[in-house]
Formats: C-alpha cells, sequence, structure tokens
C-alpha cells in the first residue's frame, strides 16, 4: 500500500518520513503533507543528515518505507508477536500489516468486533462493560487489547475503538474520538484523539496513530 511518496515526483535526493509533526513549525524547503505524516525532501545529504538529527523519533523512515513496513522490521528483529481488534478501523489496520511481504513471521491475525455482540463473544468483553462506558471509551479499548493478548499467542497487542463517521455520535463523545490501546503482559497504554477529518480519513489516519505508538514504544521512546 503506497499511500505517502509518489514514485513519480521523487526519483533522487533524500527523504526523511516523519509523523506527529506541525507543518507551520517546520523551515523546510521540499515539504509534503499527506494523511499520514510529512515528508520532507533534501537534495543534500548533509543537510538530510542534520535533519534526521534534529526531528528525532518524529523520522519513522529515512527511505521510502510506510509504517507498517518499519513496525514489521521492528517486531522482527524483536522476535515478537503481534495481535490487534478492530472496531471502527474495520479490519484496515490488518490489512496494512499484511501488505507487507513476510508479516506473516511476526502477525498472528485480529478480530474485527464492529458490533457489541461480536465483542462480547469473540473478545469475551462484559455486557456491563459496555452498557456503563459505551464501546468507545477508554475502558473498553484497554480491554479490547487485553483480550487480543490473552486469546492468542501474542507478545503484544493493538486495539483500536471509536467514531469515524457521525453515526452514534454524541455531545460528551463527538465525531473523530478514538481510543488506541497496546498491551503486552506487564502493561497497558491507552491514548486518547479527536480525529477532524472525514469517515475513511480518520479510519486511515487512526491506524497510523496505532502503528506509531506500537514503533514508539518497540523503540523504547514510551514505555
Amino acid at each position: 500500500m503506497r499511500v505517502g511518496v509518489c514514485e513519480d515526483s521523487f526519483k533522487e535526493g533524500y527523504i526523511l518520513r516523519t509523523f506527529g509533526l506541525e507543518r507551520e513549525k517546520l523551515n523546510y524547503p521540499r515539504v509534503y503533507e499527506w494523511l499520514g505524516g510529512i515528508d520532507i525532501y533534501f537534495d543534500s545529504e548533509e543537510d538530510w543528515r542534520r535533519a534526521r538529527q534534529e526531528l528525532g523519533f518524529y523520522v519513522y523512515a529515512d527511505d521510502r518505507r510506510e509504517m507498517e513496513e518499519v513496525v514489521g522490521e521492528l517486531l522482527k528483529e524483536r522476535g515478537l508477536k503481534l495481535a490487534v481488534a478492530e472496531s471502527c478501523t474495520g479490519g484496515l489496520l490488518s490489512a496494512r500489516l499484511v501488505n507487507v511481504p513476510g508479516s506473516s513471521q511476526y502477525f498472528l491475525g485480529g478480530f474485527v468486533v464492529y458490533s457489541n455482540e461480536l465483542k462480547t463473544k469473540l473478545l469475551n468483553l462484559e455486557r456491563e462493560l459496555l452498557q456503563k462506558h459505551g464501546a468507545v471509551s477508554e475502558e473498553v479499548c484497554r480491554a479490547m487489547c487485553i483480550s487480543a493478548l490473552e486469546e492468542t499467542d501474542a507478545d503484544i497487542s493493538i486495539a483500536i475503538t471509536g467514531i469515524a463517521g457521525p453515526s452514534g455520535a454524541t455531545p460528551t463523545k463527538p465525531v473523530g474520538l478514538t481510543y488506541i490501546a497496546l498491551s503486552t503482559d506487564k502493561e497497558v497504554i491507552v491514548e486518547r484523539h479527536v480525529l477532524k477529518l472525514g469517515r475513511n480519513e480518520n479510519r486511515f489516519l487512526a491506524t497510523q496513530l496505532a502503528l506509531n505508538l506500537l514503533r514508539k514504544f518497540l523503540l523504547g521512546v514510551i514505555r
């Protein structure tokens, strides 16, 4: 899935692919902002290396690789197995992971649990938890992530739940509200985001956020 760099527009020079930066705060001459982050182009290797040092962990690739390729390499290097549980993204995270050749070495599979019924049947979530907090909540995302880990032989799991489009939104849970969790047998991390784009753009951005959370965790940037 080549969704970031246009092959025809970048044939020579150097590139840094970044995520989490604000375009207006960047002072580089050749910057391309897209849904999954910001790509920065350089003619000089010296400028490229300097920027690589300046931008630190915001750089997820210093070549054409997509986020899912970078994460896959990190998982493979560490000998870790991944499982996922997806609600609002409807399998998009799994699809991105398996787009990478050799992903079977580290990706076990996932649960696409769009309805509350499947959340209870496949992930064994308690109905009371869903009724009390709602499907789009920190508590449910945490439970989804832990269950995905427990129901598989994975070393690490990722879960996503959110309101991608207008259906289901409320004053306290607006369109774009998304929770993303990461779990190991020792800890659980949950992030809250409110995404401001359209339905399918929000779905893709949620997967990019999830992959970036995993990337940072594997690099030891967050614990």
